[in-house]
């Protein structure tokens, strides 16, 4: 059974400028909440379609590697990356960014999901959204606040 879970938070910046932050894998460790890590084993630069990437993640005493493909790259408005290899039966993330105007546009993450062994994992679905509530909620906090405290020009 698929789940989707929308995050949305307005952004002081341009979507060029929120593309270009989400595209740069060094802001990765950024927006990753505290007692999570990520490991970036293998990344294909510059991002582009078909690209694929290797993470390491680990949270409390959970650790596995995650392995996505670049779906669709259309700058500078969309990354969508699917997972290959991960824990769940599958994992879309599409990011999303919207224009309001020159220099403000929206973040929207779009996750859509589904976790193996359905139905015997159905009692696990409400703790996942309760962790990806948690975990958005600090990646669109942490973004938000790095650009608004950065030097980045927008153009």
């Amino acid at each position: 059974m698929e789940h989707t879970l929308i995050f949305e938070m307005p952004m002081p910046c341009s979507v060029k400028t929120l593309f270009d932050f989400h595209a740069d894998t060094k802001n990765l460790p950024l927006i990753t909440p505290k007692n999570t890590s990520v490991e970036i084993l293998k990344l294909e630069t510059p991002l582009k379609e078909g690209n694929e990437a290797i993470l390491r993640i680990k949270k409390g005493l959970l650790s596995f590697v995650w392995e996505l493909r670049f779906q669709e790259v259309r700058y500078p408005d969309l990354i969508v990356d699917v997972a290959t290899r991960s824990p769940f039966k599958s994992f879309r993330h599409e990011h999303h960014f919207i224009t309001i105007d020159g220099t403000h546009s929206f973040l929207r993450d779009k996750i859509i999901f589904s976790l193996p062994f359905w139905p015997l994992s159905m009692p696990a679905v409400y703790f996942v959204k309760r962790e990806m509530k948690k975990m958005f909620a600090f990646r669109h906090t942490q973004t938000k606040a790095f650009i608004a405290s950065s030097s980045v020009s927008e153009s």
